[in-house]
């Protein structure tokens, strides 16, 4: 199974995670971008998606904590499922703008408010289109 969170910053992804993580899955997750500017940030993206494709192909499931706003993003998992045989899901994280903002003042490390606009609006604008992406199963959690 290869489980992917979309969401803005601060919808609550990395909270799903820990709440539904088992320990034997593989999470994909790229927020050491936020604490570390010094970041090659291709670089270390593609290192993490590699390993976890390679996660994928060894049989473990996968979860994809990242905002997944861009579709892009949400077809290199989707399309990684569809090439394997392997289901997917996608659990949307529709958050309101103000909650939005409200948890990044309690991060270590926050995201811009730009950054949380852009990616808030990106986030209503696909949450039609993923209906038609393909997706072994869509659920969305409203916040």
């Amino acid at each position: 199974m290869i489980v992917v969170l979309m969401g803005a910053p601060g919808a609550g992804k990395s909270t799903w995670v820990r709440n539904h993580m088992t320990g034997t899955e593989h999470i994909y997750n790229i927020d050491a971008i936020r604490a570390n500017k010094e970041l090659d940030v291709n670089s270390y993206t593609n290192f993490h998606r590699k390993r976890a494709i390679e996660a994928v192909q060894d049989g473990k499931w996968l979860i994809a904590d990242a905002t997944h706003t861009i579709k892009p993003h949400r077809d290199l998992w989707r399309n990684l499922g569809d090439r394997l045989g392997i289901d997917t899901k996608l659990i949307m994280l529709d958050t309101q703008l103000a909650t939005l903002l409200e948890v990044q003042k309690t991060r270590e490390f926050p995201v811009a408010q730009k950054v949380v606009v852009d990616h808030y609006r990106k986030m209503q604008l696909s949450k039609h289109a993923v209906q038609r992406e393909g997706w072994g199963s869509i659920e969305t959690i409203k916040r």
